[in-house]
């Protein structure tokens, strides 16, 4: 690869780096709203984190061309992460009230996908350019777009509910997704499993998800509003 700089290249590797943090975000915010709002933070350290050493892992080895012989490994990390992640998404759900231990899933889940990420979005920029510049370009706007639309997500979750369930829903979706297609390959391009289906599909999940959530709150206050006041 070159180091040769294409304006348009560079303006298309930009714009696919941040479609593909978009259907990454909504696994990574369900991952890290799971267990007492106290640990999200340590959640969004993980993802930072990995996010950090996962780009700077990756541009070394797309510099050095070596990026194939880690890819296998690579995609590993990101299905665990993803499992992880959609566990966590049917926690936020499922469970009530916070606990630790579903708060270490998701931290779990956030270093994975972080590090992970970075490199394998290597081969949807790859295709784009033969140049380094945009390529190297493209995973840098991936991790800074997850870490503003991660954390835009959580802070929003954190006000309501159904916010947090429909999240979950979403980032179940998008869990799911993302492995097929990180698995899948070129199979699932045929059958219309891109990036942008990806991410229509995970905003689907995410609006019935917050219908039913508030659905759910409604239910919930009103028996609250039955039960009998002692005294």
């Amino acid at each position: 690869m070159s180091f040769d700089l294409d304006p348009l290249e560079l303006l298309v590797a930009a714009l696919t780096g941040l479609l593909l943090a978009l259907s990454l975000a909504f696994p990574l915010a369900a991952a890290a709203i799971v267990g007492p709002r106290k640990d999200w933070n340590r959640a969004g350290l993980a993802m930072g984190l990995g996010l950090l050493l996962g780009v700077i892992g990756a541009g070394v080895l797309v510099v050095t061309e070596a990026g194939g012989a880690w890819a296998p490994a690579s995609l590993l990390a990101l299905l665990l992460g993803l499992v992880c992640a959609f566990v966590a998404a049917v926690l936020v759900v499922a469970l009530e009230d916070d606990t630790g231990w579903a708060a270490a899933i998701g931290v779990l889940a956030c270093l994975l996908i972080g590090l992970s990420a970075p490199l394998q979005a290597v081969p949807a920029l790859e295709a784009l350019s033969s140049s380094m510049l945009p390529v190297l370009a493209g995973m840098v706007i991936e991790a800074v777009a997850l870490v503003l639309v991660v954390g835009f997500l959580v802070a929003g979750s954190a006000r309501a509910r159904a916010l947090q369930i429909g999240i979950a829903f979403a980032g179940a979706a998008g869990a799911v997704l993302v492995g097929t297609g990180a698995v899948g390959g070129a199979a699932a391009e045929v059958a219309g499993l891109t990036p942008r289906t990806t991410l229509l599909a995970v905003l689907v999940a995410l609006v019935v998800g917050s219908l039913v959530g508030s659905v759910l709150e409604m239910i919930r206050s009103r028996r609250r509003s039955r039960r009998p006041v002692d005294g």
